[in-house]
């Protein structure tokens, strides 16, 4: 699909005025409409539609819902500032399409509001998307898509909406313009959102959406909103914690303080709280938090939402019930790590370390890769969290030093030294040892080359429960990380591979000796 040449306002990001109604556009369009167009045959100003290939719709209805109890459809405005659902769902057996809507609250009205036979077959390629479009004419108003669901087979999966993201506060009214008015002839006003289906017409196909349309018109006026982190007020994350009540301190670092509090009966999170020395480091975070909060895997925190206030800004986070994992390794008030434990914690920070670096649109980098910054879960599975820049002396890599830039090596070499740590049970650096001790990283290197790695292990760890191949295998795959030339580290994906024995770890033993 090729959207270069499509215009904005009546036609919707989509079209042009030479290709709007061509069956070779192969477009399927649901549209949430909000201004009438005339010329586009629209019924009102308040109407879904059904778009094929062009802006003009081969079915529509004033915006509605089909209320169960009542057996009626009860009005629904576009416009008014609440969410709404969707669901758009095509039967190929029965060539059915079918649109729904509903207020938030409510479950899935029994009957849809729009419901078309369409034969998709003949208008779609090998290829097909499905994404979104808006379109705005001379009135400025924002479009907010909170979450989606697509399936390809059944059903879309419904959504936990204690989750998506809050919406910003509407802008101020602008000042009044000196512009002489726009005139009703030339102010289309058009104002769209557009949800574009492109589908396999051998499939039953749905598609879940939570719109909420956010006019807020200002003629002329420009609204920005970066969507993704679920923004909290101040008073909720003030009242989750007890007013940041010293009782709620979970811990305190360079970087903030971090606070447990209850959003709900079943809610517990933990607050980070940050003082922000420069507007451009507020900033700068927030952006941050935007980039992280959208991402989910299994061995991350994840990123719930933030609020802010002044000069400081408010991470929460979900709750890790075990805490952290120095805590384990550096303290005597928890039990001893298992070494069947230790293998499992670092093989999933290597986990989340990799889909960091290799799986997203760009490299994300962590940059604060420690002990103190891996939580437990109640299953002693590891979860990595708390991007920074902070790195605590020993997880340094020496061109970190020198740039002061953070980048995908420096993360393998503080993993590489975390692992040394897991494995050994001893921090970095420890000053109270002997010469020879004080560095981990020096300690471990000097039994690889002595031949007796074994016995850097965390004597707490009984010796019958070591699997020896495995204690060298992190050992010596730390060495690899730990090499002081960043070229001559391996990427996450070669060392994950080394870590679950899909890749052999090289024989030269020289290259361990970087460190």
């Amino acid at each position: 699909m090729d959207f270069s040449k499509a215009l904005p306002s009546n036609y919707l990001g989509l079209f042009n005025s030479s290709n709007n109604g061509k069956s070779l556009n192969q477009i399927l369009a649901v549209e949430f409409d909000t201004v009438q167009a005339v010329e586009m045959n629209d019924i009102d100003d308040n109407h879904v539609g059904i778009d094929l290939n062009g802006v003009v719709s081969i079915e529509s209805a004033p915006a509605a819902y089909f209320d169960n109890r009542e057996a009626k459809n009860i009005s629904l405005r576009l416009a008014s500032g609440d969410p709404i659902r969707a669901w758009i769902e095509y039967n190929a057996t029965e060539m059915m399409l079918n649109v729904t809507l509903a207020p938030l609250e409510r479950s899935k009205p029994n009957l849809p509001l729009l419901s078309r036979k369409l034969n998709l077959s003949g208008i779609l390629s090998e290829e097909h998307f499905v994404g979104f479009s808006a379109s705005t004419g001379t009135v400025t108003s924002s479009h907010f898509v909170l979450g989606w669901s697509f399936n390809i087979e059944g059903k879309a999966l419904d959504f936990d909406i204690t989750k998506l993201p809050s919406l910003p506060d509407p802008p101020s009214p602008p000042s009044p313009s000196l512009s002489p008015p726009v005139s009703e002839k030339t102010n289309t006003n058009n104002t769209k959102l557009i949800i574009i289906v492109a589908v396999a017409a051998s499939a039953t196909v749905a598609i879940m959406i939570l719109i909420l349309l956010g006019f807020w018109f200002f003629s002329g006026r420009q609204v920005f909103f970066t969507g993704g982190a679920r923004k909290f007020s101040y008073q909720t994350i003030s009242s989750a914690t007890g007013g940041f009540n010293s009782s709620k301190l979970m811990g305190e670092r360079n970087s903030g303080s971090f606070y447990k509090g209850q959003l709900a009966p079943t809610e517990i999170i933990a607050v980070k709280r940050i003082t922000c020395t420069t507007r451009q480091q507020k900033t700068t975070l927030i952006a941050e938090i935007d980039v992280i909060s959208k991402i989910r895997q299994k061995n991350l925190v994840n990123v719930l939402g933030y609020c802010s206030k002044r000069n400081e800004v408010y991470i929460v986070y979900e709750y890790i019930p075990n805490g952290s994992l120095d805590r384990f390794l550096f303290n005597n008030d928890r039990p001893v790590l298992t070494w069947s434990d230790r293998f499992c914690i670092i093989k999933g920070i290597a986990s989340a370390i990799q889909y960091l670096h290799n799986d997203g649109q760009k490299p994300l980098v962590h940059g604060n890769v420690k002990a103190s910054n891996v939580l437990l879960d109640e299953d002693l599975n590891s979860r990595l969290g708390d991007y920074g820049q902070g790195s605590s002396t020993g997880h340094v890599a020496p061109e970190l030093v020198e740039t002061g830039k953070v980048t995908c090596d420096t993360d393998v070499y503080a993993f590489g030294v975390l692992m040394m740590e897991i494995v050994c049970g001893r921090k970095a650096i420890e000053p109270t040892k002997p010469p020879r001790e004080i560095s981990l990283v020096n300690w471990v290197l000097q039994g690889f080359k002595e031949g007796d790695l074994l016995q850097r292990c965390d004597s707490r760890m009984t010796r019958g429960e070591l699997v020896a191949r495995e204690v060298l295998l992190v050992l010596k795959t730390g060495l690899l990380c730990a090499n002081r030339s960043h070229e001559a580290r391996p990427m996450m994906k070669k060392v994950l591979q080394f870590l679950d024995g899909a890749e052999p770890l090289p024989h030269d033993d020289y290259l361990f000796y970087g460190v």
